[in-house]
């Protein structure tokens, strides 16, 4: 058995979490090249995978200017990877959503991800696949718990500088 020390488990989790980077980052960047996409398109689609979107809120999500969201939407537009309107109740709001073809592009992109964990796992037995999965199910809750605490404390850090007001 596995001694389970502090170091050792730091170790793990950095071996893992390089490891994984450099997996799906290499196949993201090759993907999206043979795609002939960007990075910042890749992650509109990606934001928008959760639903239409107001493109203000895009820009707040990717942390861009009005005039860079709108261009990038104008290019994922000709793409035919999104859809934009105009918002019912708002006129002045531009709603974004994924077309058909861009819902398509990121099942593809999910797929791929998925090709590599079941590469990966491919030779574990059914018991050890199932640790694993326990596992990994663990960690993306204790992630998400830390993804929300940092967001909250982001939010915090910016209303003490006045940044942001109530």
């Amino acid at each position: 058995m596995i001694l389970l020390t502090p170091e050792y488990i730091k170790e793990i989790l950095k071996n893992f979490a390089e490891l994984m980077s450099r997996l799906m980052i290499d196949q993201h960047q090759q993907q999206i090249a043979e795609l002939d996409l960007t990075l910042p398109q890749t992650q509109v689609l990606k934001v928008l995978q959760c639903g239409p979107c107001p493109t203000g809120h895009l820009a707040a999500e990717l942390r861009i200017s009005a005039p860079a969201i709108t261009q990038l939407t104008d290019r994922l537009l000709r793409k035919g990877l999104i859809k934009r309107h105009v918002a019912a109740d708002d006129r002045r709001c531009v709603m974004v959503t994924l077309s058909a073809k861009g819902e398509r592009l990121i099942n593809q992109f999910c797929q791929r991800r998925c090709d590599i964990l079941n590469g990966a796992l491919a030779h574990l037995t059914a018991a050890e696949k199932a640790r694993v999965a326990e596992a990994l199910g663990k960690l993306v809750e204790a992630l998400e718990r830390y993804e929300i605490k940092s967001a909250s404390e982001r939010v915090e850090k910016r209303f003490r500088s006045g940044e942001l007001r109530a």
